[in-house]
């Protein structure tokens, strides 16, 4: 997929098309039946931030499912990611030309209802961790950037640039288990 302007029309058009009005309200972590969360696989520590929140949904008994971004040419081996069936990892063979991810790769994470949303991704924003958010039903989306493309409920940001993805999950763990 290639940042050209026809590509950067055809994803804005793409998102408008896309008729889910969200309705944010507060879900607490222990009230939550199911999170769900993006992650971008260029960004280091993401495989640690991961297991750090499979780890904690998985001691409250909270059932997840994931998405990976892999917005590389070269795509990321990265076992820890990969090894867990809850998780889908989408590369660029699984979109079409201009970024929206093919529905067979979408149906696992949007399929079930998600309670609260977590979106890790930051940086320059990746075209299909919007396309997921706008067409996902979670009442909670939580997000670590400020975008105004995205309908964040809750934004979690980081201490300074230093601040890692492990710690960034500890503190979105610990702000959902706090407020009530």
């Amino acid at each position: 997929m290639r940042n050209w302007f026809l590509t950067r029309i055809l994803q804005r058009k793409a998102l408008k098309k896309i008729n889910n009005p969200h309705k944010g309200r507060y879900v607490s972590l222990s009230s939550a039946r199911r999170v769900g969360f993006i992650v971008d696989a260029c960004i280091p520590g993401t495989a640690e931030a991961v297991h750090v929140l499979k780890k904690e949904l998985t001691g409250r008994g909270i059932a997840y499912t994931g998405i990976c971004i892999d917005p590389g040419k070269e795509p990321l081996s990265d076992k820890e990611i990969a090894s867990d069936s809850c998780i889908s990892i989408i590369r660029r063979k699984n979109t079409n030309w201009y970024g929206i991810p093919r529905p067979d790769t979408l149906n696992v994470f949007l399929g079930q209802p998600i309670d609260i949303l977590i979106d890790m991704t930051s940086g320059k924003r990746l075209f299909q961790a919007d396309y997921i958010i706008k067409r996902s039903t979670a009442a909670l989306i939580i997000g670590v950037d400020t975008s105004p493309t995205s309908q964040y409920d809750m934004i979690v940001s980081r201490k300074d640039e230093n601040t890692s993805e492990t710690e960034l999950a500890k503190n979105i763990i610990k702000y959902l288990t706090t407020i009530h």
